[in-house]
């Protein structure tokens, strides 16, 4: 009841090509009565009567009347299409936005598969509904009431008689639906799980191959198939086996009118053989939209299934504004955390009472061990989450607070994981805002050392990229994605920079190059610089250095400073210098 709610919703602008379909189906349903009411005069008032006059035109009639039902027919499937894409092309837009707008943590505990799945196949089963479920539920069920009444007018007993089936039909038909329900949501949820497998299997085809893990990860592919096929099997069965029982028994039904007529059982009745003709007639037609509505069920079930996923999504509530919106952020307000406390999981906290700033023109690197939390607090810094406790403030503000347009021009991130997408090397750095003039590209492109080889390139800044979903493109390595995505952070000289080991892929040359960049440009034009740095060599290079140990602060300072501190930098540092892994020790002794 809660999806057919919200469908409601979503179909409302459509209501006057969906109030013309039922007109056009309510039409047919009437129709539907007048070739057994023809046959009952044709078989009483001339073929018993041996009375040829006449028969034309009521055969001409019949004929007018079967057009009429299929051209009403034609008329309300063609609106309900209309209704149906206009519909699910506003819902699939609804979705996809809200999608953009849901918490960053909800992707933290969604699959992406499950999530696709979600936009894709089970829009598509709602599609289904309108295209032919719909169609056939308002038609069938309009034929039924009519039919129903017209038995009733032409034969009061027989229609009495005919009644007593109802009750075993409709143990049948609850009896299938309840089933082919349960195995609709079993299937949909199954489809999700391969999708998720899928989305995990194949982004992560290098690393199953280079541990020789693929006859693994085929057999947890076949395990999750199977699933689905059993699923979808269930629904299969319950479908075959309704319509042949319906069917018996409408033919069961039928003969034993014709035994009772022939046993003179309605004499009393008065009933004539066109009466009976027409009856038998009205009966099969009733029970064939009886048996239609049982196999639309199945695609309605299935449809219903897929409707609360997509409403569970659009249920889920977006980013949470506890705060007051900001127009702009201060160009002399910097990064600010303090006392800052997060995790991703409940009494999980990565950070613990945080603090530590970057003014404008000031290049601060994090450096820690893995899982410090180097990494989430440049999340919070972005405003992607929201902290347990304290508070973040970027140019004075919190970044949360940031309009969407104000967003790219004060905060400009390079994550760890860089994505680009199918498209050109533009609208890869402009993320399609087609009003950057070309000027600020190439300069943004020099900052960040990606002059070069996009120059190199076929087309330059017009050649074909491959995003993440495949496609035709250039295949770029991880450095040169890196380079664009840092030079995409660079393009609107942001206020605040948040660099996730923003050089981790690229050559030490172009490491190099990059941070003389930096310097020259972005600091010198006062943006505050807030990094996590991979070589320690390269934090040497920043203004400001803290070190971030179980989710602390515990040291900062100048590089020299620290080094000359001989704490966990200077310790780090030595490991580094002779060759040692120093991120994953648990301490800064050399052994």
């Amino acid at each position: 009841m809660r999806a057919a709610r919200h469908m409601a919703t979503v179909l409302r602008p459509f209501r006057a090509y969906l109030t013309l379909a039922i007109g056009c189906a309510l039409a047919g349903a009437l129709l539907e009565l007048a070739p057994p009411l023809l046959l009952r005069r044709i078989v009483d008032d001339h073929l018993a009567r041996r009375q040829a006059a006449g028969l034309s035109l009521l055969a001409f009639w019949y004929l007018v009347a079967t057009a009429g039902i299929q051209v009403a027919g034609l008329g309300a499937a063609y609106l309900l299409a209309i209704t149906a894409q206009g519909s699910l092309h506003s819902l699939r837009i609804r979705l996809l936005a809200h999608l953009q707008r849901l918490p960053v943590a909800y992707y933290d505990r969604a699959p992406v598969g499950d999530t696709i799945a979600r936009a894709t196949a089970d829009v598509e089963a709602v599609d289904a509904l309108f295209s032919s479920g719909v169609a056939g539920l308002a038609t069938d069920g309009l034929r039924l009431g009519s039919i129903a009444a017209a038995m009733t007018i032409l034969s009061p007993a027989l229609a009495a008689l005919s009644a007593l089936l109802i009750p075993p039909l409709a143990f049948l038909t609850r009896l299938f639906q309840l089933r082919v329900r349960a195995a609709e949501a079993t299937h949909r949820r199954a489809i999700g799980d391969l999708n998720a497998h899928l989305q995990e299997a194949l982004s992560g085809n290098e690393m199953v191959r280079a541990f020789g893990r693929e006859e693994y990860f085929a057999a947890r592919f076949r395990r999750i198939l199977d699933s689905v096929l059993a699923a979808f099997d269930e629904t299969v069965v319950y479908s075959a086996l309704y319509s042949p029982l319906m069917q018996l028994l409408v033919a069961l039904c039928s003969a034993a009118l014709l035994w009772g007529y022939a046993g003179n059982v309605f004499a009393a009745s008065s009933i004539t053989v066109g009466t009976l003709a027409a009856f038998v007639l009205l009966f099969q037609r009733f029970f064939k939209p009886l048996i239609a509505l049982g196999d639309e069920w199945q695609s309605v079930q299935g449809a219903i299934t897929g409707a609360e996923r997509i409403f569970e999504v659009l249920a889920v509530p977006e980013e949470e504004v506890s705060y007051r919106p900001h127009s702009r952020a201060s160009a002399d307000g910097g990064i600010r955390m303090s006392g800052v406390s997060f995790g991703y999981l409940p009494r999980a906290p990565i950070l613990r009472d945080l603090s530590l700033w970057a003014d404008p023109g000031e290049h601060v690197a994090l450096v820690g061990r893995t899982g410090a939390g180097k990494t989430s607090a440049l999340h919070l810094a972005a405003g992607l989450y929201a902290p347990w406790a304290g508070s973040v403030r970027v140019g004075g503000i919190d970044p949360r607070a940031l309009p969407v347009e104000e967003r790219r021009r004060t905060i400009g991130v390079v994550p760890q994981m860089v994505q680009l997408f199918a498209g050109t090397v533009r609208d890869n750095l402009t993320l399609g805002d087609a009003s950057v003039p070309p000027e600020a590209i190439e300069r943004a492109c020099a900052l960040a050392g990606a002059s070069d080889f996009i120059r190199s390139l076929p087309l330059q800044f017009q050649t074909l990229l491959r995003g993440l979903g495949g496609g035709h493109g250039v295949q770029l390595s991880a450095g040169q994605r890196q380079l664009i995505a840092l030079a995409r952070a660079l393009l609107w000289e942001p206020r605040v920079l948040l660099l996730d080991e923003a050089t981790a892929a690229v050559d030490g040359a172009s490491d190099a190059a990059f941070r003389a960049g930096l310097r020259r440009g972005a600091l010198a034009r006062g943006c505050a610089v807030l990094s996590v740095a991979h070589r320690l060599a390269t934090a040497r290079d920043a203004d400001r250095i803290a070190v971030i140990d179980h989710g602390r602060v515990v040291e900062i300072g100048s590089p020299a400073v620290l080094v000359a501190n001989r704490g966990l930098f200077a310790a780090w540092m030595d490991l580094e210098t002779a060759g040692w892994e120093w991120e994953s020790s648990r301490n800064g002794a050399i052994f």
